[in-house]
């Protein structure tokens, strides 16, 4: 393990807070687990930063778990009075992931492997969530929301149906496209879950590592230009793609989900080695933020990042491998 990830407490009074610290620090977690039920559209952002926090407060406080706890708690009593206990529950639902990370890097584990037991984590507390809400309302949220996403899509189709301004051609192409949503969306679902968690995981890692050292001179993990995968994942990506080609129908909705988590996860690395680059020509942070925007939220981007990704396996790009590692392959 890093010098720096050693210990569970902050450089400042061992990690000791006074009492007005104390009480800000609590009632901040319990607003960001508050707000998003006080308006989704204008604070549901926050929701995505709460492991970022129980990832923070680990860190910086010695007793930060008391203040999760109490800012818990206190956002629990509050959202009785406003009616947003469900909400406040499913806000509460990252909470563990955040633990799970901080845990992770007091232990020195690699970034891969962090993000591995934070993701696990994450995604059994939405499983039970689901499976509590099943059982309590009689109804499977899922089947709920793909029944209402086919009634939207009907009543939709139904306007344009109706509409004296929509070309016949425009409709057909609007009934396949709807058709096609209908048919694909029920069987990717799992995959989308799962990116949504990966994405969350994979933003509170490179986020916190940053936080973390400016505020408390402890490091998680190394630097995110160093963070790469498990050469052996790569068969993953691989065996997704060759199920997805295969003509037995379950075995392609299989793997199609595959392909697109571990399309998502090449993807992170190939971040990291495009960060790994332009940190190394000390490219300015202005060109920096627009590499990273085009790169991350443009098709073609998103494809270069992944084949990137993916080179960094068998290419090593950044000369990261040890000789070591590298002789062992050449006997494979």
């Amino acid at each position: 393990m890093d010098a720096e990830a050693k210990g569970t407490v902050s450089t400042d009074s061992e990690g000791k807070a006074a009492t007005p610290t104390s009480v800000i620090c609590i009632i901040l977690f319990s607003l960001a687990l508050l707000l998003p039920a006080v308006h989704i559209g204008l604070f549901g952002w926050i929701y995505f930063m709460i492991p970022l926090l129980v990832l923070f407060y680990l860190y910086r406080w010695r007793h930060g778990l008391t203040f999760i706890g109490a800012g818990l708690l206190l956002a629990l009593v509050v959202s009785i009075f406003i009616s947003s206990v469900d909400i406040v529950i499913f806000s509460s639902a990252l909470i563990p992931a955040g633990y799970s990370l901080a845990q992770s890097g007091f232990r020195g584990d690699s970034p891969s492997m962090s993000g591995f037991k934070g993701l696990i984590v994450l995604i059994s507390c939405w499983l039970l969530l689901l499976t509590m809400q099943t059982a309590l309302s009689g109804v499977n949220p899922i089947t709920g929301f793909l029944g209402s996403l086919d009634a939207n899509i009907e009543r939709t189709l139904e306007y344009y149906r109706q509409s004296d301004s929509v070309a016949p051609e425009t409709l057909s192409i609007l009934e396949e496209s709807f058709l096609q949503m209908k048919t694909i969306l029920p069987n990717i679902l799992a995959s989308i879950m799962v990116s949504l968690a990966l994405l969350i995981i994979w933003s509170t890692m490179l986020l916190g590592n940053r936080m973390v050292v400016k505020f408390t001179g402890y490091r998680p993990w190394a630097d995110h230009q160093t963070w790469r995968l498990p050469d052996k994942l790569i068969w993953l990506l691989i065996g997704g793609a060759v199920i997805t080609v295969l003509p037995l129908t379950p075995l392609r909705v299989v793997g199609s989900n595959l392909l697109i988590c571990m399309g998502l996860v090449y993807i992170f690395q190939g971040f990291a080695v495009l960060s790994f680059f332009l940190h190394k020509w000390k490219a300015p942070q202005v060109v920096r933020f627009l590499l990273y925007a085009m790169m991350l939220f443009q098709s073609f981007g998103t494809l270069l990042l992944l084949i990137i990704g993916i080179g960094e396996v068998w290419l090593d790009l950044r000369r990261l491998k040890k000789p070591k590692d590298l002789h062992n392959k050449s006997d494979q």
